[in-house]
């Protein structure tokens, strides 16, 4: 059984009119809002978004970024932020509540997701920014590359290449419209998979295997 983990409910996914609003300002011309949340560690790449961050101004993409989280990371972040002369572009926010302040935020203020995940692990991140109607770009990890294929909606760099990344986001921003298309879909995508969702189709999936073992456990007897 394939299940994608998250903690977002049906009350959490974002709206029609949170979607309208950001597709509105993105064929405006706004600045592109990219965003980060997670534990600032190596093994989530939290290190590259500076770089990644520099590239996209030495391309003269207008952005913004904001990292959510907190970590080991997050003082040299900090300093590798100023040296690099991005303060007026990235904003280190530190760490919201989930419900109340991190889901509203991302669902209201970004339409894209920078994910520089070296490891591929079954990050709860994937589904819940999907949720705010946020489609993801990110490192080629298993992760990552099994969200895309299942969603059709994302777009994957090779790992460990901020250049490349910052390449891609450069190239996205120059197609809004697809990133308007690609956020209905990441939502679309996470409201056929929420917490309810999946605790049902696991719980299903449990009681059809019992259902199987008794019938083969009969079978057996009878045969006996």
């Amino acid at each position: 059984m394939l299940y994608f983990d998250s903690r977002v409910t049906e009350s959490l996914l974002t709206s029609d009119a949170d979607l309208q609003a950001r597709g509105a300002e993105l064929i405006d011309g706004a600045p592109l809002r990219l965003a980060f949340s997670g534990r600032l560690i190596p093994m989530k790449g939290a290190d590259h978004l500076p770089k990644v961050a520099a590239e996209l101004k030495r391309l003269g993409v207008p952005f913004r970024m904001d990292i959510f989280g907190d970590g080991d990371l997050a003082g040299d972040m900090k300093q590798q932020i100023a040296a690099l002369g991005l303060a007026d572009v990235v904003h280190m926010r530190g760490v919201l509540d989930f419900q109340s302040g991190l889901m509203p935020f991302v669902a209201r203020n970004i339409d894209l997701f920078v994910c520089c995940h070296r490891q591929g692990d079954p990050s709860c991140t994937y589904l819940e920014t999907m949720a705010c109607g946020t489609p993801i770009v990110g490192y080629d990890n298993e992760a990552a590359a099994g969200i895309v294929r299942n969603a059709g909606v994302g777009w994957l760099s090779p790992p460990d290449d901020p250049g490349r990344l910052a390449a891609m986001i450069a190239e996205l921003n120059e197609i809004r419209p697809l990133l308007i298309e690609a956020a209905e879909k990441a939502r679309a995508f996470a409201a056929r998979h929420t917490l309810d969702q999946t605790m049902q189709a696991r719980v299903d999936h449990m009681l059809t295997c019992c259902r199987d073992l008794e019938f083969n456990r009969e079978r057996c007897r009878s045969s006996a």
